[in-house]
């Protein structure tokens, strides 16, 4: 007695103080404090256990039983409370009725005396163990003792039904331990307490260290959680060390937007990009005041969007420094909801693109200048043919400027003729004027302006421009649009040069080709998905089996003086336009294009 009930008191307390610690250090360590309530209140019954053994009269032992009801109901309430926090199971109407039949049947024993109590002790005596000698009170039970039983019946089915669910989730180690073992001491330490309040069991109470055992039983599971987290917070300190390397491998920076505060956290990679001081504070006011003027809208909607749907944010954009001038970024975030799904914070990288986008940039401006290549190059093919189309409007002009001569030295010159002369002059002036024009425009021209076109429009300045050319290859040209084409937004003139390059590839096919009909049909139709098709076919020999892929590849060619560059040129142009552009061989041999352009309605 002066060794053991005081060591289980010594021992509740002090894993009571450990938990407790725990549970107002860490968020969320509800089932550590539930465990600190129930070693505080088993230290309290083994103090109470003690003084009953070691009580000489009536009154005080009486007294010390009543006592001991608080204890007991916190020790029992608390227990279930960290079953159903620690299990995350359990039918909590058991639990709450339980408790309930427990601290009433607990209440009217401490409060009360009489025949409606609980029990009444009648009398004590003395008992001798050894050499030790120690009190026994003598109990007659009162109606509350059923309340109180069917109290403790309750708490076992709801602890059993708990961790019978955890074990069919899988979980083996928690149910087995804490579950089996109050279960199990539940039983013991009630049935003890009957037997020697019957006087069937001549012997001290041990409720105290039957619960003692149950402590045990729950620390050591909580210790296992302790330790896990531990072992999980070294992980990700290591984790986070490593993601911190290749993030400073990646210049990647990260942020975090605090919405309630509109507070922003970046890390010392993204204070370095926007060039901040480590203690300056950023919000989103400063944040926008950044972004280069042109893409201050584009951004803030875009954020505002990702918080209005919950939706991922990604978006590239340029901001201005004093010292490192323009920077381009391209920042990624995902936002962060409650359960009501009110954004609470975004979080996300970034990093610096500045020599991608420069990069693409300069590729852009090679890319131009190759296209522009590409229509000088077209131009040269074309020479003979444009040299003609330009002879037949300026011999015209010559013949009728001769006639006219002719005329006006005549005494009386008939006027009427001469006007007739003139108005051909300004006719074949107009027609040389808009060959050169043409002209000048297809080797002038390098960046894309989207304009709403008229397909029939854009097809009848190819024609004129490749009439000349297929008569003296005497290839027969057939332009047939529909009659219902909708707008598309393009521009004009590298159309021009897409369907100049393919009627010319078209043309070029039958070089060497035996064939008594040349013909290159072009055809534009609306589809059903809003959008032109453009096809260009002829009647040669077609595509090389295997090759209708390669042939949009760089520097591959079929000709023989060819650079391989007008279908990949092409195909560029088309897909900057929104479309695409395929080849294949049709039914009756030779070979068919395909360009399709969204409808202006389809493209808005």
């Amino acid at each position: 007695m002066t060794l053991a009930w005081p060591m289980v008191t010594a021992t509740c307390l002090t894993l009571a103080l450990i938990n407790l610690r725990i549970a107002f250090g860490e968020a969320r360590r509800v089932p550590h404090l539930f465990f600190t309530l129930s070693a505080f209140a088993v230290a309290a019954i083994s103090l109470l256990e003690l003084g009953i053994l070691q009580s000489e009269d009536l009154a005080s032992c009486q007294r010390l039983l009543r006592w001991s009801s608080i204890p007991i109901a916190i020790m029992m309430t608390s227990i279930l409370g960290f079953v159903w926090s620690f299990f995350g199971a359990g039918r909590r109407w058991l639990a709450y009725a339980a408790a309930l039949l427990l601290s009433a049947a607990e209440a009217a024993n401490f409060l009360s005396t009489g025949p409606a109590v609980r029990y009444a002790v009648e009398l004590i005596h003395a008992e001798t163990f050894g050499n030790v000698r120690y009190t026994v009170p003598v109990i007659t039970h009162g109606p509350w003792t059923y309340v109180e039983v069917a109290a403790v019946v309750l708490a076992i089915v709801f602890v059993a039904e708990a961790s019978w669910t955890l074990w069919q989730r899988g979980e083996k180690q928690r149910p087995l331990i804490v579950g089996g073992s109050i279960v199990v001491f539940f039983l013991v330490s009630r049935g003890h307490a009957i037997l020697v309040e019957e006087g069937v069991v001549r012997s001290p109470y041990f409720v105290s260290f039957a619960f003692l055992a149950v402590i045990i039983a729950m620390g050591h599971e909580l210790s296992g959680e302790v330790f896990r987290a531990t072992r999980l917070s070294r992980e990700l300190l290591e984790s986070e060390h490593r993601m911190e390397l290749a993030a400073q491998s990646a210049k990647l920076g990260f942020w975090t937007w605090h919405l309630a505060t509109d507070e922003i956290w970046v890390s010392d990679i993204t204070r370095d990009l926007f060039e901040r001081d480590p203690a300056e504070k950023i919000d989103f006011a400063r944040f926008v005041e950044t972004l280069h003027p042109d893409d201050r809208e584009d951004v803030t909607h875009a954020l505002t969007q990702a918080l209005r749907d919950g939706s991922e944010y990604e978006k590239s954009y340029r901001i201005l420094l004093p010292r490192a001038g323009e920077r381009w970024i391209a920042a990624r975030g995902k936002v962060e909801t409650t359960p009501q799904g009110k954004p609470v914070r975004m979080r996300g990288v970034l990093m610096d693109v500045s020599p991608q986008k420069n990069a693409e940039l300069e590729l852009s401006q090679l890319r131009q200048q190759l296209t522009h290549a590409g229509r000088v190059s077209m131009m040269g093919q074309l020479a003979s043919a444009l040299a003609h189309e330009l002879n037949q409007p300026l011999g015209a002009i010559l013949r009728n400027a001769e006639a006219a001569e002719f005329f006006m030295k005549e005494p009386q010159p008939d006027l009427e003729e001469v006007r007739a002369i003139i108005a051909d002059i300004h006719k074949d002036d107009l027609r040389a004027g808009q060959v050169i024009n043409r002209l000048r425009s297809l080797l002038k021209r390098q960046d894309i302006e989207l304009r709403p076109l008229q397909i029939p429009s854009l097809l009848d300045e190819v024609t004129a421009l490749t009439r000349a050319d297929a008569a003296a290859r005497r290839v027969r040209l057939e332009i047939t649009p529909s009659s219902d084409l909708p707008e598309i937004n393009g521009d004009r003139v590298h159309l021009q040069q897409v369907l100049l390059n393919l009627v010319i590839n078209a043309m070029d096919a039958f070089q060497n080709l035996p064939r008594e009909e040349k013909l290159v049909k072009v055809t534009a139709i609306s589809t059903d998905q809003g959008s032109v098709e453009i096809g260009i076919a002829d009647n040669a020999c077609g595509i090389p089996e295997g090759k209708t892929g390669a042939i949009f590849d760089a520097f591959y060619t079929t000709k023989s003086h060819g650079m391989g560059m007008g279908l990949p040129i092409s195909r560029t142009i088309i897909e900057a336009h929104g479309g695409s552009l395929s080849a294949a061989n049709g039914q009756d041999g030779g070979a068919v294009f395909t360009i399709c352009l969204p409808a202006v309605k389809a493209a808005a």
